[in-house]
């Protein structure tokens, strides 16, 4: 490959924050703030600089990796990106706008277009591993007496089988954040010109059913049943199936794009969340909302085409009708139609909201039950643990009655009324005598709303379902954008500048906190310095407020009054990611987590995940130094073992000890310890007091007296 005319298409390093810009505006995402004025420092780290840059921009730049046999699929769906390309020493980096599985398109530093091959790109991604390896394949391709064509070929699936599991890195993908406002991430996946294309192509193929009859119908009655009559008949039916085809295709790409956008969005939300208010609502609660959320999704899907299709379909039979026989009289009759269906929708959703109430109540006491089902056994007596579920069942049963009943009269009801009201408005015309063509019309249009209506009552019933389920999640899906004063303060201005010494890590000053529906604040007054490689030690007794400080500290609780600063920023000009990597922490046990994955990846929640080898290195010294050897040698997988609930089970201790470890993992500048030794015998809490003052920047321990 000419490498010349590769490194014209590439930015350098020092302008690779206006490359951001140009190519965020030519994706249209459209950054939001100012961002760097410069380029990455030489010693900055490019993982950090490009997530805290793109942040200032309301962009997200999420590094990926791939293997090698896997860079060309990832390759042609990247962009926008931006890769990492070395030319020797050189660091030079490519900015996709568009991919392809053939070509791609770059936004060049002069901010014109150029084109490259995918395989080429891939190939000079590859190319520092590769290279090691040609040699020897050219000399087994030569030995083999591989010639021309074939031997491209053969050498590229040699290297693949030889590395074709070794990880690559350095591109970076540019994506609009969860938090922005959603019609705007709909517009921006084309959701909406994909809706208007649906619609289009419906209505077109009901215009052509409804033609087609009325060509069939036309030559019938006219007694015109010749050759080129049947044909046109034939025709128009014909022409439905690409259109049918074409709108099957277009409801399943916009029914895959738009939960893939309702569950990115609610994990974001979810992810987002006070612990506090997770804490607070308890877990049968939030149980209840994953199902909801379920119900949002394929709910919405399936009864919104429904609902959507049935009433075009509606609004197709009203220019049938007025060329029927009953013409006018008939259309009377729609609005009795409408007010109708109007008071039984009414009704069914009434009665599906206090159903889907009561269901969730069940579900969050049941939850609560499970959760303390050890307890209620040791201290409830064996004759009160159902009081009270007899009632909870019939309350239950008689409203699943009530909504079973106004759904059934809903579905049976409402399209056998448009039928009686259709039938009801030819009246006039079968006693004038009236009949024919007219007439055959007229019950045609009839026929063809019934059908309508019915599509219509099935998609308004799911969507009845996803409109109840999302009044209770709509709270969490309603992000919030981070505030703007985050793209007001560079990252790397934060990141390069010198700290004084003589300035604290940490700086409380009449911090002020009261959590919702309490009178009285948790924290009131509270003033605190903590400066750079101190080890300082809280004692206080019971909601004394020593939680809620380290709350305030990390993050997880925003104090109501007061300053605090961490590097002399408050947490608005820091950003939400940038304070967790300042200040890191292991809450109290019962706040505290180990999910269902693997040992590793629990420990480095707060670190780099896949794991670096450096990560590996210091995630292994660290637990030797806690003692944990002994467990991890007992695992048949070791760190690979899967651990959490449907795994590998920790004892208490060991659990307290992979909570410290995850926090120390993290390396930030202030560690904060919440009660985290309670649970560790003498032996053991001088063993991690040794490892934790070892590794700790700064340590703040919390404990009672």
């Amino acid at each position: 490959m000419n490498t010349d005319w590769l490194r014209s298409l590439c930015w350098p390093r020092d302008q690779l924050h206006l490359a951001l810009v140009s190519l965020g505006h030519h994706s249209g995402l459209g950054p939001a703030g100012a961002g760097a004025t410069q380029g990455p420092g030489a010693r900055a780290d490019l993982d950090s600089w490009l997530a805290d840059t793109a942040a200032t921009l309301d962009l997200q730049a999420q590094c990926v990796s791939s293997r090698l046999d896997e860079l060309e699929p990832l390759l042609a769906g990247a962009a926008p990106a931006l890769v990492r390309l070395r030319f020797g020493s050189e660091e030079r980096f490519l900015a996709l706008c568009r991919g392809g599985h053939r070509r791609l398109q770059v936004l060049r530093p002069d901010l014109t277009i150029g084109r490259l091959a995918t395989a080429k790109l891939a190939a000079q991604l590859a190319e520092p591993l590769v290279a090691p390896q040609r040699k020897s394949v050219e000399q087994l391709l030569d030995d083999a007496g591989v010639r021309g064509r074939r031997r491209w070929r053969a050498a590229r699936t040699l290297l693949q089988q030889r590395l074709g599991g070794e990880a690559l890195d350095g591109c970076w993908l540019l994506r609009a954040p969860a938090h922005r406002p959603f019609r705007q991430q709909l517009r921006r996946h084309g959701l909406y010109r994909r809706g208007a294309a649906l619609l289009g192509c419906h209505t077109l193929q009901v215009s052509l059913f409804l033609a087609s009859w009325w060509v069939i119908g036309r030559a019938l009655l006219s007694g015109h049943g010749d050759s080129g009559w049947l044909a046109a008949w034939v025709l128009l039916l014909v022409s439905q199936v690409p259109l049918a085809l074409l709108a099957t295709r277009l409801q399943g790409d916009i029914a895959i794009d738009l939960g893939a956008l309702l569950k990115t969005r609610l994990l974001a939300s979810a992810l987002r969340m006070a612990p506090g208010k997770v804490r607070h609502l308890g877990s049968g609660q939030v149980l209840s909302r994953v199902f909801d959320a379920e119900h949002i999704e394929a709910d919405t899907l399936h009864g919104g085409f429904l609902l959507l299709l049935g009433t075009v379909e509606l609004a197709l039979a009203v220019p049938v009708l007025l060329l029927g026989a009953g013409g006018t009289l008939q259309l009377l009759a729609l609005p009795l139609f409408l007010l109708l269906a109007f008071v039984l929708g009414r009704r069914q959703y009434r009665r599906r909201r206090q159903w889907t109430a009561r269901r969730l109540a069940l579900t969050h006491g049941l939850i609560e039950k499970m959760t303390g089902h050890r307890t209620r056994l040791a201290q409830q007596a064996p004759t009160q643990w159902h009081r009270g579920e007899d009632r909870e069942l019939g309350d239950y049963l008689r409203d699943s009655a009530a909504m079973d009943t106004a759904t059934a009269q809903l579905v049976a009801l409402l399209p056998r009324a448009w039928l009686l009201l259709g039938i009801a408005g030819l009246a006039p015309a079968f006693v004038a005598g009236g009949g024919g063509a007219s007439t055959a019309i007229a019950l045609g249009g009839v026929l063809l709303g019934y059908r309508a209506a019915v599509k219509a009552v099935y998609g308004y019933t799911s969507a009845v379902n996803a409109l109840v389920a999302w009044e209770k999640v709509r709270q969490v899906f309603a992000l919030a954008p981070p505030p703007a004063t985050v793209a007001q303060l560079p990252a790397a201005r934060r990141r390069d500048r010198k700290e004084s010494p003589q300035q604290p890590l940490c700086y409380l000053r009449d911090l002020r906190l009261c959590y919702p529906g309490k009178q009285h604040p948790a924290l009131a007054g509270c003033s605190l310095v903590i400066r750079r490689g101190e080890h300082l030690l809280l004692r206080g007794a019971s909601g004394s407020g020593k939680s809620t400080l380290a709350n305030a500290l990390t993050g997880t609780q925003p104090p109501d009054d007061g300053l605090l600063l961490v590097q002399g920023y408050d947490r608005a000009s820091l950003g939400a990611d940038g304070w967790h990597r300042l200040v890191a922490s292991a809450p109290q046990f019962h706040e505290n987590h180990v999910l269902a994955e693997t040992f590793l990846f629990n420990l480095l929640l707060g670190d780099q995940w896949p794991a670096s080898r450096d990560g590996l290195r210091r995630a292994h010294t660290i637990c030797h130094q806690l003692g944990l050897t002994p467990l991890l040698e007992k695992m048949p997988a070791g760190m690979l073992q899967t651990v959490g609930e449907m795994g590998w089970q920790l004892s208490h201790g060991e659990r307290s000890r992979l909570f410290i470890a995850r926090a120390l993992l993290q390396n930030a500048e202030l560690l904060v310890l919440d009660e985290s030794f309670g649970a560790l015998d003498p032996r053991t809490l001088r063993r991690s007091l040794d490892c934790v003052k070892q590794h700790a920047k700064t340590l703040l321990v919390i404990a009672h007296p």
